[in-house]
């Protein structure tokens, strides 16, 4: 859910040399269901880790939405994180490429 949320933010993310209403519109709705996914996140983690209320099981059992939303945020979080590691792997890979070409 986060990740299709974090596509369609990347996809009507709007020009930044014409930026109109539709588009920030678009985004300012995309940027709000992800902040729900985080909040559901946010409630799930709480209810993992929160020992005030041990006699109430329904209070400490996180629903099936806010596990999920907290595996989404995780994920997007590991998606991002990978996605920086293979950016820096290109870019030297292509360093070292440009380096060899250029001692023949």
């Amino acid at each position: 859910m986060a990740a299709s949320a974090r596509v369609s933010a990347q996809s009507c993310a709007p020009d930044p040399a014409s930026p109109n209403l539709d588009d920030l519109a678009l985004q300012a709705c995309d940027d709000a269901d992800n902040l729900n996914d985080v909040m559901r996140a946010y409630a799930a983690l709480r209810k993992l880790v929160d020992t005030s209320a041990l006699n109430d099981s329904e209070e400490l059992t996180p629903s099936r939405t806010e596990l999920s939303a907290l595996l989404g945020v995780l994920n997007d979080a590991l998606t991002a994180r990978i996605d920086t590691v293979n950016g820096a792997t290109s870019a030297v890979r292509e360093a070292l490429r440009q380096n060899v070409g250029s001692t023949q």
